[in-house]
C-alpha cells in the first residue's frame, strides 16, 4: 500500500515539475542594483558593474546605459534622449543602447549581456521577449533589427566597439516593428538551445553595409555606408522554456441536447497546432475530418461532415499535430458517443 502511495506521489510531483516554466533572465527589469549612475555611460565604463546591477554587463568597450531614479550623475529622470524621454515599463529602472555609429566608428553598436539564471538544455526551445521604445526619431533613419546571441561563457572584449562580425541566433520580426517614441512595444525571439549556454547578448549585429532600417528612408548622399543611428530604451526582458504538454483527450460525450457534455472538445496545449483530425465509425467509414488549422482547440458536436447526426456507439479517431518543439505527433484513440 505504502509503495503504491509513494509511486503515485512521485508521479504527481514529476508531472508538476515537467509543466513548470523557469525564468532564465536574471534581473530582467534592472531593479536589483546597489547604486545609480543614471547618465550616458562613458566609453569603456561597464555601468552595470559600476551600479552592481545583478546579472547584467557590457560585453565590449562600447557602453550601453542603465537609467534609474535618484542618479548620482545628475541627469533628470526619466532620461531624455534628444527631445524624447521614457518611463520604465516595469519598476523604476530601464536600460538603453545605441544601434548606430559615432563620428569615429561607422559600425559603433552597444549591447547588453545577461548571465542566465540557469544553463540551457540542448534541443529545448525557448521564447525570449523584451520591450523597447525608440529614443531618437528619424535621425538618419532608424535600424529595425534587434538580435540575440548566446554563449557558454561570458563574452568580454574591452577593445571592441561592435559585434557586427557575429551572426545572431535569432532576430525580431522587423516587418511589423513600428518606431514609437511614446509607447513600449514587445519584441519576441525563438531559440532552440545547442546546450550549455549561460549568457545572452542583445543588440544590433548588422554592419553598416548591410543595415536594415525603417522605411521610407532617404539614403541620398550616404555613399558606401548606411549611416543609420537610433537609441532604444529596453525593459522587462524575459526568457522562458516552452512548456510541452501531451493533450488530455476525453473518450466519452453525450450530444443529447441537455447542455451537459454535448460536445467532444479539448485543447492540444499551448503552442501545439492541429494538422489533421479524422473520425471513423466502427466499420472504418470516415464520418468527420478537419484539416490543417492554426489553432489548438478541437471540438466535435457528433454530426457528420454532411451535417447528419451520428448514432450512439464507439468511434475512432486519428489526430496529427505539431508541438511547440516542431515535432510531428500522431495519436489514435476511441470516442464513445452516448445519447
Amino acid at each position: 500500500m505504502y509503495k503504491t502511495f509513494y509511486i503515485f506521489l512521485f508521479f504527481i510531483l514529476f508531472c508538476c515539475e515537467a509543466k513548470t516554466q523557469t525564468e532564465y533572465i536574471t534581473n530582467g527589469s534592472f531593479e536589483q542594483i546597489d547604486s545609480c549612475y543614471g547618465n550616458y555611460a562613458p566609453i569603456g565604463l561597464d555601468v552595470f558593474e559600476w551600479s552592481g546591477c545583478k546579472g547584467w554587463s557590457n560585453p565590449i568597450k562600447s557602453s550601453s546605459d542603465l537609467w534609474c531614479e535618484n542618479p548620482k550623475a545628475g541627469v533628470i529622470f526619466p532620461p531624455y534622449i534628444g527631445p524624447y524621454f521614457q518611463y520604465a515599463k516595469q519598476g523604476d529602472n530601464l536600460g538603453g543602447f545605441f544601434t548606430g555609429f559615432s563620428s569615429n566608428y561607422k559600425n559603433y553598436r552597444e549591447y547588453l549581456q545577461n548571465k542566465l539564471s540557469n544553463t540551457l538544455s540542448v534541443g529545448t526551445k525557448y521564447k525570449i521577449s523584451c520591450y523597447i521604445s525608440q529614443g531618437i526619431y528619424q535621425v538618419r533613419c532608424s535600424p529595425v533589427v534587434i538580435g540575440v546571441k548566446f554563449f557558454n561563457t561570458k563574452y568580454d572584449d574591452n577593445t571592441a566597439f561592435w559585434l557586427t562580425d557575429l551572426v545572431p541566433d535569432a532576430i525580431n520580426d522587423y516587418s511589423i516593428l513600428k518606431m514609437d517614441t511614446l509607447n513600449w512595444q514587445q519584441l519576441t525571439f525563438t531559440y532552440t538551445a545547442k546546450g550549455n549556454e549561460n549568457y545572452m547578448i542583445i543588440g544590433n549585429f548588422e554592419d553598416s553595409l548591410h543595415l536594415r532600417y525603417e522605411e521610407p528612408c532617404d539614403t541620398a548622399g550616404w555613399g558606401n555606408y548606411s549611416y543609420s543611428v537610433n537609441y532604444f530604451f529596453i525593459d522587462d526582458i524575459s526568457m522562458m522554456n516552452f512548456p510541452y504538454e501531451e493533450p488530455e483527450i476525453p473518450n466519452v460525450f453525450t450530444p443529447n441536447g441537455d447542455n451537459s457534455n454535448d460536445v467532444w472538445q479539448f485543447t492540444l496545449g499551448l503552442g501545439n497546432n492541429l494538422k489533421s483530425l479524422h473520425i471513423y465509425d466502427r466499420w472504418g467509414l470516415e464520418v468527420k475530418s478537419s484539416q490543417i488549422q492554426t489553432q489548438s482547440f478541437i471540438k466535435w458536436d457528433g454530426y457528420t461532415t454532411a451535417g447528419e447526426p451520428c448514432t450512439a456507439g464507439v468511434y475512432f479517431y486519428t489526430l496529427e499535430y505539431s508541438n511547440v518543439l516542431g515535432e510531428q505527433k500522431k495519436l489514435n484513440g476511441y470516442i464513445t458517443l452516448i445519447k
